[in-house]
């Protein structure tokens, strides 16, 4: 199935299993459009709880300048590019 990016809660009845499939594993938004003009969106929780973590991390003054402030350096080629390592023991707590 294609990308939906609009659907109807009729089509979206008839193709629920392929849409919800679509949603969460290419990260699709379904604009689920309502005769009452009142739209809903369906999205996945992985990108429900990127939202919610982006909301959280710009809900104070001093986060969103701190967050402003690392953009603009790193879109003046001021950051440091750093390499990640992996820490078993966070890995083996999560299961």
């Amino acid at each position: 199935m294609s990308a939906i990016t609009a659907t109807t809660p009729t089509n979206l009845r008839k193709n629920l299993f392929s849409v919800l499939e679509d949603v969460t594993e290419a990260n699709t938004e379904v604009i689920i459009t309502l005769k009452s003009g009142e739209n809903a969106v369906l999205i996945s929780e992985d990108e429900l709880n990127s939202y919610r973590e982006t909301a959280h991390l710009i809900s104070t003054k001093g986060n969103r300048d701190r967050l402003n402030k690392a953009i603009t350096r790193l879109e003046n080629d001021e950051g440091t590019v750093r390499e990640l390592l992996e820490d078993d023991t966070d890995a083996k707590s999560m299961v």
